[in-house]
């Protein structure tokens, strides 16, 4: 209990180390021009969100001795997870269906962003690649992100939360009104957006089970965005020549 209590203080003030300064810090970001910047900020943004998200999950449940529910949903969630609808009953062909379901989405959203040539939701156009050397940090955002914030968000805080005050649905409230407001910096229309994405993330995790299965969910949405689409309405420019 105290342990947890600690725990929980420490990942809270992770949250906030990680957005102090963030809506100043995203202004100059988009007032970058050359490339060499952006991807030295790619890189920071990188680093920072490993110590903010995926080092106290890691050490937090080490410590806890629960490094078990990356891979099991622990049992505090049990009562909330049953008051989700399944999905099927059987496992294999739920997270077959899952895992068919993202990748067709992906291509969807892809075809889709090529054909109507829509903006994104939210203030997110800075962090789309200009050149083709950003794309691999496009891919690695989406990758850090779709596995950092769901154990973060999805798991690690929901429980820490869940073992201080008996309720595990307090966590989950708790942590998506959290995720929702890390997305500031993308204004309103940003917030909302991934707010509706995490309360499906979340929903998602309730009813599979599966941290993995809103893990990869959540990286082929950011890679849709962010190395899909602007290959699909070819806005990268090749980079100068050395």
């Amino acid at each position: 209990m105290i342990l947890a209590a600690v725990l929980l203080l420490a990942a809270l003030a992770g949250v906030w180390w990680f957005q102090k300064g963030d809506l100043g810090e995203y202004r100059r970001f988009k007032a970058l021009n050359d490339g060499h910047s952006r991807r030295m900020r790619f890189r920071l943004w990188l680093v920072r969100s490993a110590l903010a998200f995926l080092l106290p999950v890691l050490v937090g449940l080490a410590l806890l001795g629960r490094i078990e529910a990356l891979a099991v949903m622990p049992g505090e969630f049990a009562r909330v997870a049953a008051a989700m609808p399944p999905i099927v009953d059987s496992g294999e062909a739920m997270q077959g269906m899952l895992i068919g379901g993202a990748v067709g989405g992906l291509a969807f959203g892809a075809v889709l962003a090529r054909v109507r040539r829509r903006k994104p939701l939210g203030d997110v156009s800075a962090l789309l690649p200009r050149e083709r050397r950003e794309l691999k940090y496009g891919a690695g955002l989406s990758i850090m992100a779709g596995v950092t914030e769901e154990a973060f968000f999805r798991l690690y805080l929901p429980l820490l939360v869940a073992m201080v005050t008996g309720q595990a649905w307090i966590g989950f409230a708790a942590s998506l009104v959290l995720f929702g407001a890390m997305h500031r910096y993308q204004g309103w229309a940003g917030i909302l957006a991934t707010t509706a994405l995490g309360a499906v993330m979340t929903a998602l995790y309730l009813m599979t089970g599966a941290l993995w299965v809103v893990m990869l969910v959540h990286v082929l949405v950011d890679i849709n965005g962010l190395v899909v689409t602007p290959l699909m309405n070819g806005v990268l420019k090749k980079p100068p020549p050395l």
